[in-house]
């Protein structure tokens, strides 16, 4: 006979109805902080995601970035290799880009125990999208009116992430640098990456 606790946690439970009045745990980070951000080499990379693909998407558009170059590539790149291996064709269609903020980014802190003040856990980060999303639009349009979300990834656990809010964030964003992955300027960084990673580079016919 099957366990029922064998299936808990289970899915993470939608924000509380009293999440409006709740004060929101925040954590600001200040202007001209540099962040990373994978993107396709064609596309600007200043774009908000309105579809339903990503974690903490909603209606209004939101952007995901690192807060340095090795979450940003596994969170793109890495997670849709096969084998932990990297094509060099794959690295050709896509850029890496330092972006700045403005101003000071308020974000709403999901990293610690501010989980706890929201009746939330770490799930928010590795489970259910819907639900995320659900999370996110609610946390979007509470009165602090946070600037995004701040969380940790859910392929390395060490490193963190930021959903940032277009209604908010949009004419705030700057990018300073964009580099070519298979350049020689950035060779000996992406060599640094692949190592921390045990990701292999080879090459497609």
């Amino acid at each position: 006979m099957t366990n029922p606790t064998n299936n808990l946690p289970g899915e993470h439970p939608y924000p509380p109805s009293d999440l409006f009045r709740r004060e929101l745990p925040l954590k600001i980070i200040e202007a001209r902080t540099v962040f990373y951000r994978v993107h396709q080499a064609q596309y600007d990379p200043i774009y908000f995601n309105n579809s339903s693909q990503g974690r903490f998407n909603i209606p209004e558009g939101v952007m995901y970035l690192g807060i340095d170059e090795w979450v940003a590539f596994r969170e793109t790149i890495g997670s849709f290799s096969e084998y932990r291996l990297i094509s060099c064709e794959e690295l050709k269609k896509r850029r890496l880009s330092q972006v700045i903020s403005s101003r000071n980014l308020s974000l709403v802190d999901l990293t610690g125990n501010g989980l706890t003040l929201l009746d939330a856990d770490g799930r928010l980060s590795t489970g259910s999208y819907n639900i995320a999303q659900r999370w996110s639009q609610a946390l979007q349009d509470h009165p602090s009116n946070p600037d995004g979300i701040y969380y940790r990834s859910r392929y390395d656990l060490a490193r963190f992430c930021l959903a940032l809010y277009n209604i908010r964030t949009n004419s705030i964003l700057q990018v300073i640098k964009t580099y070519d992955f298979l350049s020689e300027e950035y060779q000996g960084r992406l060599g640094e990456i692949l190592d921390e990673y045990q990701y292999g580079l080879i090459e497609m016919d």
